[in-house]
């Protein structure tokens, strides 16, 4: 694949099923991705780190809060779909009501980065979370903070809102402004734009609307079997 400069595109959920472990190393082996997020669990082997270490991609920490589920979605054949009210009302239950929250998820991305760094022999290149639970702000405040207590360069975030008629993406838009006023008293960079490729996906030609002029990262999920297909078989990305 022939990449434009500007397009990053990033594999969510490495180590989250097995499934998605061996197809986000296949699109590796074809040069599909530019970066990888990893979700630190014990299913990942030394042997497939050193596959991810040597492809010269970028190898990211996908911070999580599912470290007790893991091993039972190892042999899933797909990503599964939860209730979608229901996890919000439990995030929000957490993060609103929960005073010691910040607290345990600190001391649980801790054990994740040691993970991490035992296992590829150093920090990640970049840092996100799984489901996007750093762009709210309390959480996004403690993602800045290991960045930088760890000298790394990159955040998933995105400088500017991407206008799409779908929810997730506006309330991740709504909770930028908040984040980027955080971002600029640390030294992290992020793209200018951050598109996950379900917000795109289901219009004819979904890279027209992506912009030309600016650096985008665009994220997507190698378990959907439609995401997997259209990023194996995509010859240029323009």
């Amino acid at each position: 694949m022939q990449f434009n400069k500007k397009i990053i595109i990033s594999a969510d959920d490495f180590g989250i099923s097995k499934i998605a472990t061996d197809r986000i190393l296949e699109l590796v082996d074809l040069g599909k991705i530019n970066r990888v997020e990893i979700m630190m669990s014990r299913h990942i082997t030394k042997e497939q780190a050193e596959k991810l270490l040597k492809s010269g991609v970028k190898i990211d920490i996908h911070f999580h809060l599912d470290a007790e589920k893991i091993d039972g979605w190892q042999e899933r054949k797909t990503e599964e779909k939860e209730n979608n009210l229901i996890r919000i009302i439990k995030f929000l239950r957490d993060y609103l009501f929960n005073p010691n929250r910040i607290d345990e998820i600190e001391a649980e991305w801790s054990f994740q980065m040691s993970d991490f760094k035992k296992l590829f022999g150093k920090y990640p290149d970049g840092l996100s979370s799984h489901e996007h639970i750093h762009f709210f702000p309390a959480y996004f405040k403690l993602i800045l903070k290991i960045g930088q207590e760890d000298k790394i360069n990159h955040v998933r975030l995105g400088l500017k809102n991407f206008s799409q008629a779908n929810p997730v993406a506006f309330i991740l838009n709504w909770l930028r402004k908040f984040d980027l006023k955080i971002l600029k008293t640390s030294n992290l960079k992020t793209a200018d734009y951050f598109i996950s490729f379900d917000w795109i996906k289901g219009v004819k030609k979904p890279f027209e609307t992506v912009p030309r002029s600016d650096q985008v990262e665009i994220v997507f999920h190698a378990e959907r079997n439609d995401e997997y297909e259209f990023f194996k078989n995509k010859r240029l990305l323009i």
